[in-house]
């Protein structure tokens, strides 16, 4: 209990610090420990998922005003057309050419290539060919992909979660999903489906711990709240340097 306390009296002073008047309301939720038995950390995970579900509108509605205040530019979109027309909407404003996202569920479902050839932009899809057996091969593909990210003037990604309290994107890399069409290109579009907010990071950490006593942790996650930003000597914000300087929360559902 006096840890919470602490915990949440610093966030509330981050909050205040960021202009925030308070931190959005968190459901409670299964305590984290560090470490814990296969059968038991599966059930807090099942707990936590089971969190998610029954809090699903208000996480969203908590998400939508965390993320605005990290800098996200944040949409409300009723279902998967609605998410692409978005994303499309974006595209033309930015007078863009060249485009590339992931092949994760949530983003095959709103995009229509089509509709960004009619719009005279070039979409392409990052995934390697992971069938090839000639390891030259694969090296050879991914370098031309990482190149066609670099080069791209936006990308497009779903999720694996977002985090109400701080308006984090949670993308964990596997075979589709790549995390650089969310870090080279200088604008990112985020599709969120509603269902997949956590309300804070103790709870991703909870499901981290469940996948890794279940062997499927993988190497590495990314966590985006916002814009790239850095800051010089004299404290001076800059955004863009090491990431996307324009990003965009689409919420869908």
């Amino acid at each position: 209990f006096p840890m919470t306390t602490a915990r949440d009296d610093f966030l509330s002073r981050i909050s205040g610090a960021l202009g925030r008047e308070s931190v959005p309301d968190r459901p409670s939720s299964p305590p984290p420990d560090a470490v814990g038995a296969p059968d038991e950390l599966a059930d807090r995970a099942a707990r936590v998922r089971e969190l998610m579900a029954r809090n699903a509108d208000s996480l969203f509605d908590s998400l939508a005003i965390s993320a605005s205040a990290a800098g996200w530019n944040v949409a409300r979109a009723p279902d998967d057309r609605a998410a692409g027309d978005y994303a499309l909407e974006v595209a033309r404003n930015l007078e863009a050419r060249t485009g590339v996202f992931s092949l994760d569920p949530s983003v095959r479902a709103a995009l229509s290539a089509d509709d960004f050839h009619d719009a005279g932009i070039d979409l392409t899809p990052i995934a390697l060919d992971r069938a090839a057996a000639d390891p030259s091969e694969r090296q050879s593909e991914r370098d031309r992909l990482r190149s066609v990210m670099a080069t791209a003037d936006f990308g497009i990604t779903g999720a694996d979660y977002a985090i109400a309290e701080t308006g984090t994107c949670v993308i964990i890399p596997k075979t589709g999903v790549s995390r650089l069409a969310s870090l080279l290109p200088p604008v990112h579009i985020a599709l969120i489906r509603r269902g997949q907010t956590l309300p804070s990071l103790d709870e991703l950490f909870t499901l981290r711990r469940a996948a890794y006593a279940a062997d499927s942790l993988g190497s590495y996650m990314n966590l985006i709240t916002g814009p790239s930003r850095t800051a010089d000597i004299e404290y001076k914000i800059v955004t863009g340097v090491h990431g996307p300087g324009e990003v965009h929360m689409v919420l869908i559902g």
